[in-house]
């Protein structure tokens, strides 16, 4: 089974993926996601209802940076702090996933002693903006005897497939079977299309002014 363990959708301030189109394009590409919006979990009621079969998660922007909790049912504040959200995580059952360590970007979290601290490092990120920054995320899980997880990241359809972690078939609504399929799963990755970054960045601003 193929597992992305980071997308995002239009609950995302800053991504135009629409539900269905999600739907769509996962089962032509044989990946089951994790759906982690920034700060939001609105698309998971929406999914359940659709009978979509996705691991439920949120990129919550912690005071220190990004971290994912992947098995979440309640939402956990913006600007957290990331012990509180380790906390907050763990006690809703779920497992703690470090998304982009290493990257340039803003909401990085790079501090080793809170690293040490987490279940899974996402050691393959195609939106890093270098290969060195996964090639150090991957050196830490290493080093630290971390589950290995991969996702693309993707804010936009066309780049859904672009990371994923190739895995025996698990039941992935249990957690302890997603740690057990990430011991010897295979990172699979393609490089992206085009640098989307800059995009997302517009998007949110547009997004932003039609709220307005």
């Amino acid at each position: 089974m193929k597992l992305d363990l980071h997308m995002h959708t239009r609950y995302s301030a800053d991504s135009l993926n629409d539900l269905k189109e999600i739907m769509k394009k996962t089962k032509e590409l044989g990946i089951i996601p994790a759906i982690t919006d920034h700060n939001n979990i609105d698309a998971h009621a929406h999914f359940r209802k659709l009978g979509f079969n996705f691991i439920p998660g949120e990129e919550i922007t912690t005071e220190e940076g990004d971290l994912i909790g992947l098995y979440l049912n309640e939402r956990i504040k913006k600007g957290t702090p990331f012990m509180d959200a380790l906390d907050l995580i763990r006690r809703q059952g779920g497992l703690v996933y470090l998304p982009h360590m290493y990257d340039n970007r803003g909401h990085r979290i790079s501090q080793t002693n809170l690293a040490k601290e987490v279940d899974i490092i996402e050691v393959h990120n195609p939106r890093c903006s270098f290969s060195v920054h996964n090639q150090k995320a991957m050196q830490f899980a290493i080093e630290n005897k971390k589950y290995k997880g991969a996702g693309g990241d993707s804010h936009f359809i066309f780049e859904i497939g672009n990371a994923y972690v190739e895995t025996l078939d698990v039941d992935v609504s249990e957690p302890k079977e997603l740690l057990s399929a990430l011991k010897n799963g295979k990172i699979i990755s393609r490089k992206p299309i085009i640098n989307t970054r800059g995009t997302s960045i517009i998007t949110k601003f547009v997004k932003k002014i039609f709220r307005i």
